[in-house]
Formats: structure tokens, C-alpha cells, sequence
């Protein structure tokens, strides 16, 4: 095929020719040509385009994520609803749901917990008691490291 700009000459050759020189398009005209070919595929197909505008949601299997800024900035749901009322989660805390259903967002279902709380919540073992014994035995599992920690600083 002859190139329609130099007659005589062949689209491969002025191709060639260009590498010779070392002419190149620039990486932001490829990017941008890149993004708009990608996005034009998508929409052909039916499919959504890959970047999610902010706000929008991902269900993934056990919670919802938010996303929160660019690039891919992704929240628990549980967490940003939390936040919103309550402010920040402390350091050493997490947002945890009471039924463990992290979908569940509603207040009166999300709780603040520490880490070794949660642990001591979630363990497999502790499943199938009833909260107030659970409650026992964090409290239990608290005091023997709050000894622990007296007797490692009298030595």
C-alpha cells in the first residue's frame, strides 16, 4: 500500500525510515491513545470501563469497598461509615461487625474493637459460645498480660 502523503513510497518504508532516525510518538500520545482504544473496546463489547469513577462500589465476598480517590484508592464500606460518624479509628483498633457480616453497615451493627479482642472474638473455638462468656474470656486473656507485663518489669 502506497502512503497517500509521499507518493512512492510504502507505509512500511516511512515507518521504517522513522525508526532509523529514531522518531517516536511521545509516551503521553501513546498513553492517552492506549486509554481511549481501551475504553472504545470496552464499550463495543458491553462492558464497563476499568476506571471507576469515586464513590462507586465493589462487592467482593465478605464486604463492599468504596473508592475514595486516585489512583485506586479503595475503603471498606464498614469502615468509611464508621468514620463518618465517629471520626478515625484509633491505632491498634478496628471496625468490626457484630453478626460478622461485614455487608451489614448499619451503626447498631459496627463495633470498635482492639486487635487482640477481635482475635480472641473470631477465634474458631469461641464461635459457637454466647457473647457474655466471650466477654469473660477477654477480659481473662487481659488481665494475664497486664500480669505478665508487671512481672516482666519487677525482674
Amino acid at each position: 500500500m502506497l502512503s497517500p502523503h509521499l507518493p512512492g513510497r510504502s507505509y512500511a518504508s516511512i515507518t521504517h525510515r522513522a525508526y532509523l532516525l529514531g522518531v517516536k510518538k511521545s509516551s503521553k500520545y501513546m498513553r492517552d491513545l492506549g486509554a481511549a482504544n481501551m475504553q472504545a473496546g470496552a464499550e463495543r463489547l458491553g462492558r464497563e470501563f476499568w476506571e471507576k469513577p469515586l464513590g462507586s462500589l465493589r462487592h467482593e465476598q465478605t464486604r463492599v469497598l468504596i473508592k475514595l480517590g486516585q489512583p485506586d484508592i479503595w475503603k471498606g464500606l464498614h469502615i468509611h461509615a464508621w468514620e463518618l460518624v465517629n471520626g478515625p479509628v484509633p491505632n491498634g483498633h478496628i471496625v468490626a461487625a457484630k453478626d460478622s457480616n461485614r455487608k451489614n453497615i448499619s451503626l447498631d451493627n459496627l463495633c470498635l474493637r482492639t486487635v487482640s479482642e477481635h482475635v480472641v472474638r473470631t477465634c474458631p473455638n469461641y464461635q459457637n459460645l454466647p457473647n457474655e462468656l466471650v466477654d469473660v474470656l477477654h477480659l481473662q486473656n487481659e488481665i494475664r498480660k497486664t500480669i505478665k507485663r508487671k512481672r516482666g518489669n519487677e525482674k
